[in-house]
C-alpha cells in the first residue's frame, strides 16, 4: 500500500535526522556515528517551522505584476519509533489573492496490540469556524518498524543519490559546538530514493498517476539539507531544508498551460521567493504520546469524519485555488 512507503519515508527521515568538533572527522565518518546513535534514541522531539512565499509573475508582454501566495506554520511534534507513534500541535497561515486563513492542528498516530496505526487529525478554521475530528486506520501487520530502523541505520546514503559534505570549522547553535553536515537533492537523486524506498518495501510510488505528475515537474528540483550535528553525542539539534535554488522551467511550462486563455504575448512565471523548513531537535527516551478522550469519543459516535475525506476536500480547494489563481492571472492580463 502507499501508506506503507509514506510510513517508511517518514522513519527513514527521521532516522537520517539522527546523525568535541574533530577537524579530520569526514563526511563519511560523521554519517556512520549518526547512523550507530540512531539506534539508541526511542523518541524524538521537534519543534518545526515552516515558510512558503510564492510570486505568480504575469505579464502582458509590456508591464508586469505579481500575486504573492504566503503560507506559514509552527509545530511542535513527538516520534516513538517502537512501537510507531507521533503526535504534533501547531497551526497555519495562508495568505493570497486577498484572502487571510488560520488553521489549528492536532494529530495523533498510535500502533495498537493488532498492529493497526490509528490516525486521529483535529482541525479548526478561524475564518469559517469549522473544526472536527478526522480519523483513519491502517494495517502495519506486514511492516517490522525495528527491523526498518536497523536497515536505515546501516544505509550507504550515496547508493540513495545523497552526497554529504562536512564544513570543516565547527558551527555553533545555541552554545552547543556542532558538525554542519550538507547536501543537495535534486530530482535524479530524487527518484533514485523512490526506487530504494520501493525496494525495501515491496511497493513502487511510481505505478501512482499523482506521483508521476510530481516526478514529471520536479526536472529542476534542488533540495537542500543541513543538518547542525552536536559534535559530543553525534546527535543534530538543528535542521534546514530549503528549495530555494530550484530550476522552476518544468514548473512554469504547465502554469503556462494553466494559463491558456491567456493573451499573445503575455506570460506568467512561478518564483520562490522562500521555500523553507527549520527544525530543533531533542532525542532520548520514548514519548508519552496520548490519543485525547475527545477523538476516541468522536469515532466512537460516528462524528469523526475519514481522513480520506479530509484529503479529498484538498484536494478540492486546491482545484479550486488554482481556477481562481487562473481566473486572477487571466483577468490581469486581460486589462
Amino acid at each position: 500500500m502507499k501508506k506503507r512507503i509514506l510510513f517508511c519515508l517518514a522513519a527513514l527521515g527521521t532516522a537520517s535526522m539522527l546523525f568535541g568538533f574533530d577537524s579530520a572527522e569526514t563526511a563519511d565518518g560523521l554519517l556512520e556515528k549518526m547512523q550507530a546513535a540512531s539506534k539508541d534514541a526511542a523518541g524524538a522531539v521537534m519543534d518545526m517551522g515552516m515558510n512558503v512565499n510564492v510570486g505568480v509573475n504575469i505579464s502582458d508582454g509590456t508591464t508586469t505584476s505579481t500575486l504573492n501566495v504566503a503560507m506559514s506554520g509552527d509545530f511542535d511534534m513527538a516520534m516513538n519509533m517502537d512501537p510507531l507513534a507521533m503526535s504534533m500541535d501547531g497551526s497555519m497561515t495562508v495568505s493570497g489573492l486577498g484572502q487571510n486563513e488560520t488553521i489549528a492542528m492536532k494529530m495523533y498516530g498510535v500502533t495498537d496490540e493488532n498492529q493497526q496505526f490509528n490516525t486521529y487529525v483535529y482541525t479548526e478554521d478561524s475564518t469559517s469556524g469549522e473544526s472536527g475530528w478526522e480519523y483513519e486506520s491502517s494495517d502495519m501487520s506486514g511492516l517490522d518498524m525495528a527491523s526498518l530502523m536497523e536497515a536505515s541505520a546501516n544505509i550507504d546514503y550515496s547508493e540513495w543519490g545523497m552526497n554529504f559534505e562536512l564544513a570543516p570549522e565547527a558551527v555553533d547553535v545555541n552554545g552547543t559546538e556542532c558538525y554542519l553536515l550538507s547536501t543537495v537533492i535534486d530530482s535524479e537523486s530524487f527518484n533514485t530514493m523512490i526506487t530504494k524506498s520501493a525496494e525495501m518495501t515491496g511497493q513502487d510510488l511510481t505505478s501512482d498517476e499523482n506521483v508521476q505528475m510530481v516526478l514529471s515537474m520536479l526536472g529542476g528540483l534542488k533540495m537542500k539539507l543541513e543538518y547542525y550535528v552536536d559534535a559530543a553525542t553525534y546527535l543534530p539539534v538543528k535542521f534546514h531544508m530549503d528549495l530555494n535554488d530550484s530550476d522552476m522551467s518544468a514548473i512554469n511550462q504547465y502554469a503556462a498551460m494553466a494559463m491558456g486563455q491567456m493573451a499573445e504575448g503575455s506570460s506568467v512565471e512561478i518564483a520562490l521567493n522562500d521555500v523553507s523548513v527549520d527544525a530543533t531537535m531533542t532525542y532520548g527516551e520514548a514519548n508519552d504520546i496520548t490519543v485525547p478522550e475527545e477523538a476516541l469519543a468522536a469515532v466512537e459516535s460516528g462524528e469523526a469524519s475519514s481522513l480520506e475525506e479530509l484529503v479529498e476536500n484538498t484536494d478540492v480547494s486546491a482545484e479550486v485555488a488554482t481556477e481562481a489563481t487562473t481566473e486572477a492571472v487571466t483577468e490581469a492580463v486581460s486589462e
